[in-house]
């Protein structure tokens, strides 16, 4: 194909441009003060906003699989587009509960699990030659639109207000969605870049047979690669979502200081994020996986133990690393197992992990301090699913395809 390494090359801009505009859901924490300043409304009552959406994402990534494959990464993503931007005005209309639920948890949740699947699906068949290194940066660009939207939307509350601010970020949304949607074409069947000669085992996608999501859901590897994912997305989401209260309660930091060390967590989130992929092309991404769930189980262990301000922040941020690595590392490792043709419905269908993981993670976490009042038992348990997921990782094979 001619200019084809400029043409992927393309692809993967439009990939980061589309998921850094999705990224601006991550902005949600700073939202939360004001709307409760604004409507009397209780704390955990505006979290469950964020908690719904954490539910949507993944089960509408199912569905946009699907279309994705019948019509393409820049349509379904414009899709996505079109439910991300009713969310976001919605949201800015909202004067009860039920219509920022709608707006922010459903709409919104469904316009970002149509938006950031599609890069990643897209961009790794463009690259089987970097199929880890083009994946941290597809999901990268999503902790990018965290960095960089927190604090210019924390501006625009200030002056604009809660309301007008989601308004603003659904312009924005909307004009970077429109550049970057149509930058993303599907790669042809089986292409391979000039001069890449795929590995030994005769498969470009690094797996022995490209598996349909049905196929896949048929093998115990499924369920393996689902349990561990789980374990690592109740780790990430329990510290990203109790970032602040933990080195509070651990530490003794103010909340100003606490605050400090959340205002990092995107960066080192999305650190995670471009780090991992790469380091899947040089190691494989099992190995990587592997890696990263025992430095998340030592890290937990440690937590309790982190009672200073740097050493607290050195411990959230290597845990926020973790989980942005493994954000990076899981659609290499689905690719390795199952295949490059139908990554998008396979990844989508263990993705179903995050939203499972950002509801059990944060709950187990506030359960046993309401229980005991502290987080350490808390710390314990996630620390040993971790530890799990290691030796599930490591005692892992990639399925052997039998027709």
């Amino acid at each position: 194909m001619a200019n084809s390494n400029a043409l992927r090359w393309r692809v993967v801009v439009g990939g980061i441009i589309s998921n850094f505009c999705a990224g601006m859901l991550y902005s949600w924490s700073i939202y939360v003060k004001p709307l409760i300043e604004a409507h009397g409304w209780s704390q955990s009552s505006v979290s469950l906003a964020m908690s719904i959406a954490t539910l949507v994402i993944p089960i509408s990534m199912i569905p946009a699989a699907k279309i994705l494959a019948k019509q393409g990464p820049a349509k379904t993503a414009l899709i996505g587009t079109i439910f991300y931007v009713l969310g976001l005005v919605l949201s800015g209309f909202a004067n009860s509960l039920p219509l920022l639920y709608l707006g922010f948890g459903v709409l919104g949740g469904i316009g970002v699990g149509f938006i950031y699947g599609t890069p990643v699906a897209t961009c790794i068949k463009w690259f089987p030659d970097k199929k880890g290194l083009i994946s941290g940066l597809a999901v990268g660009g999503f902790g990018l639109g965290s960095i960089v939207f927190a604090p210019i939307c924390t501006s625009m509350i200030g002056t604009l207000g809660p309301g007008k601010t989601f308004w603003v970020q659904a312009v924005i949304a909307l004009v970077g969605m429109l550049i970057g949607a149509p930058m993303m074409k599907a790669a042809p069947d089986g292409f391979k870049p000039e001069g890449w000669t795929p590995a030994a085992t005769g498969a470009a996608s690094g797996a022995g047979h490209d598996y349909t999501a049905s196929e896949m859901l048929k093998t115990k590897q499924y369920w393996f690669l689902l349990i561990m994912y789980l374990f690592a997305n109740m780790s990430g989401l329990m510290v990203i979502g109790q970032a602040s209260p933990i080195a509070q309660q651990v530490a003794n930091l103010t909340a100003a200081e606490a605050g400090a060390i959340v205002s990092l967590l995107s960066i080192f989130n999305t650190a995670g994020r471009f780090m991992s992929g790469a380091l899947c092309d040089k190691l494989g991404a099992k190995r990587v996986v592997t890696i990263i769930y025992v430095i998340n189980a030592v890290l937990l262990v440690a937590l309790q133990f982190l009672t200073n301000f740097i050493t607290i922040a050195i411990g959230i941020g290597g845990l926020a690393v973790c989980f942005g690595a493994m954000m990076g590392a899981y659609p290499s490792l689905v690719v390795d197992y199952f295949g490059a043709k139908y990554s998008g419905p396979n990844y989508a269908r263990i993705f179903l992990a995050y939203g499972i993981g950002g509801i059990i993670g944060p709950q187990i976490a506030v359960r046993i301090v309401a229980a005991t009042g502290t987080y350490t038992l808390a710390f314990i348990i996630i620390g040993a699913s971790c530890i799990v997921g290691a030796i599930m990782s490591i005692i892992s094979k990639k399925p052997v395809y039998n027709g």
